[in-house]
């Protein structure tokens, strides 16, 4: 059952909160960053309703939020080329917006996330996609070295991140005021965290008089836990496989680790890894579940889910319900942030280039591109 929508753009609606963003120039790059809220059954006397950033967004996912902020903040800056490097869904983000403001745009991705871009969106008239065979790590100094020798700017920045998502918390202020009521716990899953370290940012914001804060629990997969590491000193079994290549955030900054923390320690919540076996035990219940609401998982040629980002926070609030962490009376708000995006033919990368091959590249392609 639908709660609340914003059918439009909730970046437009919200626009007079953005910092370093003329909001006449992002009212001309905001295309549709839509979200609703829809109620799940309950489970074990919990209350779930779902926050769906996916459904009403131009690409599918809550990318587009971010990258509508930060190619506004481009505009404005004057910057005709920019560079960015993405598992997928900022780069399809990026792409569409870039291109609709006449910003050229070149984008690095990893092998692994090359089922995510869409054809459609790297064939945007002014966009460049490399897969670069690289890993996370290398893929950013790659292109902290090429856009430093050609004086590019890189998108989305850090602030880009915090402003596009700290939107959230007045888009809950006014669906709980319309549904008549807030929520317990606020579940999403973790790669780099800019998701819900933007919603706790825009809180103070959006209740300026004061009001209780969600508990927050960040689900990671067994893969990629770095967050449940560096919080709990869990180590997750070496080997496991990585279910979902958007959550690919190894590396984390001390700063990002303390801001978590600090979430944590302050709502009294946590962040939890979601074993594999306990994922896929649930993923067919949440989609179910998904579905039943009136949200449809995106499906690959081979019949599993496009992206499981979003499915991770509801697999892992039934788990936080199953194993007592999400008591009896309390409702939890899972995050959906990307899986419902048309689905579409295979994408076939036009460079392929290995680690070595990367930097001169990038430096050529950007070049070139300023140059037009």
């Amino acid at each position: 059952m639908e709660l609340y929508r914003e059918d439009e753009s909730v970046v437009r609606r919200y626009a007079e909160h953005l910092e370093g963003v003329d909001p006449d120039v992002l009212r001309r790059v905001s295309l549709r960053e839509g979200a609703r809220i829809v109620r799940l059954p309950s489970y074990r006397r919990v209350g779930i309703d779902v926050l769906d950033l996916s459904t009403l967004s131009t690409t599918g996912t809550f990318k587009d939020w971010v990258a509508c902020v930060a190619v506004a903040r481009a505009v404005r800056d004057g910057h005709p080329v920019v560079a960015a490097q993405s598992s997928g869904n900022t780069a399809n983000a990026l792409a569409t917006y870039a291109s609709r403001a006449g910003i050229r745009l070149v984008a690095l991705h990893p092998p692994a996330s090359r089922r995510r871009i869409h054809p459609r969106l790297a064939r945007r008239p002014g966009v460049t996609f490399v897969e670069v065979s690289a890993t996370e790590h290398e893929i950013k100094e790659i292109l902290r070295d090429a856009t430093r020798a050609t004086a590019t700017p890189s998108l989305p920045v850090l602030r880009d991140q915090f402003e596009g998502n700290k939107l959230r918390a007045h888009f809950l202020r006014d669906a709980g005021r319309a549904v008549g009521h807030g929520w317990d716990w606020h579940v999403q899953a973790l790669s780099s965290a800019y998701g819900p370290l933007g919603f706790y940012r825009g809180l103070a914001e959006a209740y300026p008089a004061g009001h209780a804060e969600p508990r927050f629990l960040g689900v990671q997969q067994e893969a990629v836990a770095p967050y449940v590491r560096a919080l709990t000193g869990t180590v997750t079994e070496p080997g496991a496989e990585m279910l979902e290549p958007t959550l690919f955030r190894k590396v984390l900054t001390p700063e990002l680790i303390a801001q978590v923390r600090d979430i944590c320690h302050r709502t009294d919540g946590a962040v939890h890894c979601l074993p594999n076996q306990d994922y896929l035990s649930r993923e067919a219940k949440a989609i179910d579940l998904l579905s039943g609401a009136g949200v449809e998982v995106t499906p690959t040629p081979e019949g599993q889910p496009v992206e499981r980002a979003g499915l991770y926070s509801l697999a892992g609030t039934l788990q936080a319900i199953d194993d007592g962490t999400i008591p009896p009376g309390d409702r939890a708000l899972a995050v959906y942030t990307g899986g419902s995006g048309p689905s579409t033919e295979p994408y076939v990368p036009q460079h392929v280039v290995t680690r070595e091959e990367a930097t001169d590249l990038l430096k050529e392609l950007l070049t070139r591109e300023a140059s037009l």
